[in-house]
C-alpha cells in the first residue's frame, strides 16, 4: 500500500522589523504536536536577492 501526504505551505512576509521567526517557531510547534512536519522552504527572491517572502512546507500522513 501507497502511503499518503497531506501538504500545507505556511506563508511568512517581510514586515517592518524583518521576518517574524517567533511565530514561524509558534507556528511549527502548533503544527507538530498535530503531526505536520517540515519537509522544506519556499525563499522566492526578487530584484538584487531580495527575500520578501518565506514559504515552510510541512506534510503529515493522512488517512
Amino acid at each position: 500500500m501507497a502511503h499518503r501526504f497531506e501538504h500545507r505551505v505556511l506563508k511568512y512576509s517581510y514586515g517592518w522589523k524583518g521576518f517574524d521567526y517567533s511565530q514561524m517557531e509558534a507556528d511549527l510547534a502548533e503544527l507538530g504536536a498535530e503531526g505536520w512536519e517540515a519537509v522544506g522552504t519556499i525563499v522566492p527572491s526578487v530584484g538584487a536577492g531580495q527575500t520578501i517572502e518565506i514559504g515552510l512546507i510541512v506534510k503529515r500522513a493522512s488517512g
